[in-house]
């Protein structure tokens, strides 16, 4: 059976990991078919807009901020007691453990637009934009939270292995300078390119992560293997024992140089986002794009962390020694003797990291001259694994100048995510806010007085303002292009905003 004490210590260290980065993933799901809004050529980049320029504001243009998981929502964690606690909120880890999956994903991104604009030229649409990203993407193996019981079933008196493989974290910073075009190719078919240069600002990344506790009965043995690896491109002070390995990690002079460790750290990489756009007729229009296929090769600031090892303890029952309280020596060995058993090795080779790509596919059908629907699909790779998702939109436009959107998506093994965008303003000025889930249900915490989501899984939003011109001269009818029938300018694309 496995210490009690060493459970402690492996919770302390695990726990806030998972839980320091649920309050900051992005999707863009209900914003692919919003035309309106020039913000959709970063999910397209063949769009080809409505307006003759567009302008986008630095921070006021984007902000983005989303979360996600695939295991658990906050009231399944914590909620209120019962009885005397009936006023409080309680931590509820048998509930939580019995909600997760073999593996769960907990993603957050977050964007700031600095600088962006996109302006007609001849048959060309071109854009740029300049943004800061943020991206975290974390594995928890379902066996994380069975481990505070240790490795031995109590009720059947049987052994247990553990699982807890996968547990990672991939975190990322970085400035984004992008540039991209747009044109038709063939008759009713468009495509567009986008190009961009990436310069990392941090990073931290664990590629290889793999830890098995191994339990037999009879003689109790308990086997613990690990190979793990760490790689960090971050400024921090690291020393080491007598022999070579880590022996602490100081932080405290991590953000003495912002300029030259962050901004201009020298942290290169390249990206590519491809799309097309198929007019079939007046009324049906395809779209497809791949998003975000690049890299960044990290070199300042490296410190790669490794360890390779394995213990085993046989021949004794190791319950009786965790019960005895005249055996704390050998339980202090234990502990010491596996803590050793990982010790991490470093390095500082550069290392590459990619990003997330994404791939869209989709297709728009006009019902009216104000209304069309749309489906859309999403398959986001990460972790060597596709993840998928479904969103069904209706589109209306009332006015000119007026455009909602109401979505429904399939995501994070949820069926009841509700999304919606709205966009007003037809020039010089639009302000737009668009969101895959909002959540409807808040609980207040009585002792922070902070307010979270109740049962979510998901939420983000996306808004901003734009400066937007020359919005009648590529659209005679007054109208975004996607609803007109019949028209068609050398200058403009019909099958797009």
């Amino acid at each position: 059976m496995i210490p009690q004490q060493l459970i402690y210590h492996l919770s302390i260290l695990i726990l806030p990991m998972l839980f320091s980065i649920l309050p900051a993933r992005a999707q863009n799901n209900t914003l692919y078919f919003m035309y309106p809004v020039p913000q959709a050529i970063h999910t397209n980049p063949a769009l080809f807009y409505q307006c003759r320029t567009y302008i986008e504001l630095p921070v006021l243009s984007t902000i983005r901020y989303s979360y996600s998981n695939s295991g658990f929502s906050y009231h399944d964690a914590i909620h209120y007691g019962t009885g005397s606690r009936a006023d409080s909120l309680v931590i509820d880890l048998e509930n939580l453990d019995g909600k997760m999956k073999k593996n769960n994903y907990v993603r957050s991104d977050a964007t700031v637009n600095l600088a962006g604009a996109g302006f007609q030229l001849d048959d060309y649409y071109l854009h740029f934009n300049i943004s800061n990203f943020t991206e975290s993407r974390s594995g928890i193996p379902g066996d994380l939270l069975a481990a505070r019981d240790g490795n031995w079933d109590i009720e059947s008196g049987q052994p247990r292995d553990l699982d807890l493989s996968g547990m990672g974290l991939k975190a990322t910073n970085y400035f984004q300078i992008a540039a991209g075009v747009s044109t038709e190719i063939l008759d009713g078919l468009y495509a567009g390119v986008t190009l961009k240069y990436l310069r990392g600002s941090a990073s931290i990344t664990s590629p290889r992560t793999d830890l098995y506790l191994l339990t037999e009965a009879d003689p109790i043995q308990l086997e613990a293997q690990t190979n793990y690896k760490i790689r960090s491109s971050f400024p921090m002070d690291v020393s080491y024992d007598s022999q070579g390995y880590v022996n602490s990690v100081n932080l405290s002079n991590s953000f003495s140089n912002i300029l030259q460790d962050f901004i201009l750290a020298n942290n290169h990489g390249a990206g590519v986002d491809l799309g097309v756009i198929y007019q079939y007729d007046d009324r049906l229009t395809f779209a497809a794009s791949l998003i975000d296929l690049g890299f960044i090769r990290w070199k300042s600031n490296i410190n790669s962390f490794e360890a390779n090892g394995s213990i085993n303890f046989s021949g004794f029952d190791l319950r009786n020694y965790a019960g005895n309280q005249g055996n704390s020596d050998f339980l202090e060995a234990l502990i010491d003797t596996i803590r050793q058993s990982f010790r991490f090795e470093t390095s500082q080779e550069p290392y590459y990291t990619s990003l997330t790509p994404k791939l869209y596919a989709g297709a728009m059908y006009q019902l009216t001259d104000k209304v069309n629907v749309s489906a859309l699909t999403r398959t986001e790779f990460f972790d060597r694994l596709p993840h998928f998702a479904l969103t069904l939109a209706a589109n209306y436009s009332p006015l000119p100048f007026l455009h909602g959107t109401l979505s429904y998506s399939i995501m994070n093994n949820r069926f009841d995510q509700l999304g919606f965008g709205i966009a007003v303003g037809s020039g010089p000025m639009q302000f737009y806010i668009v969101s895959d889930h909002i959540p409807v249900f808040y609980v207040r915490d009585s002792a922070s007085g902070l307010i979270w989501p109740y049962s979510a899984q998901t939420m983000n939003f996306r808004l901003g303002m734009n400066l937007i011109f020359g919005c009648g001269e590529n659209n005679p009818s007054g109208k975004p292009s996607a609803y007109r029938k019949n028209w068609k300018s050398k200058n403009s694309c019909p099958a797009y905003d």
